[in-house]
């Protein structure tokens, strides 16, 4: 009879591991499946505001006075791009690309070795489905920034109070258990008990503890799958990979016995996971391994967060070369150094990432330029698309254009203020101060200044906008700075045409409607369509004529009557 259990019990175990294998491979042929099917696509949907400070969080800690500041990356909606580029696998990934986007380099080292390992992934299909297969494993989690909760490690020994009431919870359980065929009448009560109890103030515990056992099974997979990053041979990671080999050695203790926590939030479904999830409520094994972690995380805290950091590196590299498998055309930005204190930008049939079937454009020029035309013919577009694309040079090394050349750029620009009403400033106050930070900022660097300003001191009246706008676009040019401003004040283009180059966009009105091309061209806007645009759009035939009597009468005059 004995030996008949024990055969039983033998086969449980192999067709119990055998299943488990056949669901480990049919997930791993899932998960291929879905790289190849998503390669070139995003990988989030969701980003929720709690989300998005997660992401953000990494950089706040990080960011350096020579990264992109919140008024630029906001012109540019950055966050967009950010989530256009997002193909990261990872919390750490996703946490370490915004940071990258958002922290421009002014050295071409940095920038050759990322473009070492975009090339390589890009050409090793076979490594990088290892390597995404492992960040894959990893996963993402979105209660906390897995980097703020790393910080604030020291702060968690507060949680190993209540291993105790947890190690009497198992005991009890185990005992009941093991003294149920003594006494089984007597046990079974107590055993039923015992499990009812347990199971409530684990629920009960695991609803305060939540986050940290989330958290703690994500670090725990990402222990695990130190070795499997690791041993994908790209050769432009090889210190990583070294680095990461001797990080994970040193959390040995920290991922012993880590089915006790692990599973449950498992992507892979693992059949045993879901049966030992069993023997978490009813013996909080994974409520007492937690004890353990806190102090392997406290003790090697610099060196998780290092490890963190390689993960994420690796991530957002991927991400990159995704994006450029997504996008119509890019170039490997070149960068002029031989010249010292050279300003040249050129870039040949440059585009918006965001915009679908863009119109292309080019630029070529080492002088500051106004760009004037009307509203909606494309100036603010172009100049959103001019300085993203600066940024991806110095970021991702990828620009999106045919041919990109210039040398390196601190980005700063004025475009999109609005009033802002918690500090009672009115809409010219919040312009003066954002133009201010450019002054500052091109008096005291020695890396040249590229600075995008829209509609400058739109805020104030004609007469002293102009004067007041002509002398500041001045300074700007005469620094070590390149300024490309949009405008509709003509005036400027007259009284800065011996230090600003002059480019424009222009309409077509034609059989009562208006289109526009989105073409850039050079000199000035000579078109006055404003009052013209007033009957396209179908206002009353009677203001529209006396508004274009008024405008005849001050030309002829000079003054408004």
């Amino acid at each position: 009879m004995l030996f008949k259990i024990l055969v039983g019990i033998l086969i449980f175990v192999i067709l119990f591991l055998l299943k488990g294998f056949y669901d480990r491979q049919k997930y791993k042929d899932k998960i291929q499946f879905l790289l190849k099917q998503e390669w070139g696509m995003e990988t989030r949907d969701e980003y929720s505001d709690k989300i998005f400070r997660n992401i953000c969080f990494y950089h706040e800690q990080k960011k350096k006075e020579s990264d992109i500041d919140d008024i630029t990356w906001n012109d540019l909606e950055m966050d967009q791009i950010f989530m256009l580029l997002n193909h990261t696998r990872t919390s750490a990934g996703e946490e370490y690309l915004y940071h990258l986007l958002r922290s421009p380099l002014y050295q071409e080292e940095e920038l050759d070795k990322r473009e070492q390992l975009i090339e390589e992934i890009t050409k090793q299909e076979d490594k990088r489905y290892d390597l995404e297969m492992a960040l894959c494993d990893i996963g993402k989690t979105d209660q906390i920034s897995v980097y703020e909760f790393l910080s604030l490690a020291k702060e968690l020994d507060q949680l190993q109070v209540k291993r105790f009431p947890h190690l009497i919870a198992c005991l009890a359980m185990i005992g009941s258990v093991v003294m149920l065929p003594f006494f089984p009448s007597e046990m079974i009560l107590l055993l039923f008990v015992v499990m009812a109890v347990n199971a409530y103030f684990y629920y009960k515990a695991k609803a305060e503890m939540t986050s940290y056992l989330a958290l703690f099974s994500f670090i725990l997979r990402t222990i695990k799958k130190c070795d499997a990053i690791s041993s994908v041979d790209f050769v432009a990671a090889k210190n990583e990979r070294r680095r990461m080999k001797e990080l994970a050695g040193k959390f040995r203790k920290f991922s012993r016995f880590s089915f006790l926590v692990s599973g449950g939030s498992s992507i892979s479904g693992s059949l045993f996971d879901a049966v030992f999830d069993y023997v978490r409520i009813l013996c909080h094994v994974d409520l007492i391994k937690i004890g353990t972690m806190i102090k392997e995380v406290c003790k090697y805290e610099k060196e998780l967060l290092e490890l963190y950091d390689i993960i994420g590196y690796l991530d957002a590299i991927i991400a990159i070369a995704s994006f450029r498998d997504s996008v119509e055309t890019y170039c490997i930005p070149q960068f002029e150094m031989e010249k010292e204190h050279s300003k040249q930008l050129k870039m040949q049939m440059l585009y918006h990432p965001l915009i679908k079937n863009p119109v292309k454009n080019s630029i070529d020029t080492d002088k500051s330029i106004l760009f004037t035309g009307s509203n909606a013919s494309g100036k603010s577009t172009f100049l959103k698309a001019v300085a993203i694309n600066v940024l991806f040079a110095q970021t991702i090394h990828t620009v999106l254009a045919d041919e990109y050349c210039s040398s390196f750029y601190r980005i700063y620009s004025s475009m999109a203020l609005r009033d802002d009403i918690l500090s009672q400033e009115s809409y010219f106050i919040v312009e003066l101060k954002s133009l201010k930070r450019i002054f500052t900022k091109i008096r005291e660097d020695d890396v040249a200044v590229l600075c995008f300003i829209d509609e400058i001191l739109r805020g104030t009246n004609t007469v002293e906008r102009v004067a007041a706008s002509s002398q500041l676009l001045e300074e700007i040019a005469k620094k070590n700075a390149l300024c490309f401003a949009a405008t509709h004040d003509i005036e400027l283009t007259y009284l800065l045409e011996d230090i600003y180059q002059n480019c424009h966009f222009e309409e077509v009105l034609q059989d009562g409607d208006v289109s526009f091309d989105y073409l850039l061209k050079e000199g000035r806007a000579n078109s006055r369509n404003a009052i013209r645009l007033l009957e396209v759009i179908g206002f009353d035939k009677e203001v529209v004529k006396r508004s274009q009597q008024r405008v005849d009468r001050f030309l002829q005059k000079g003054i408004w009557e």
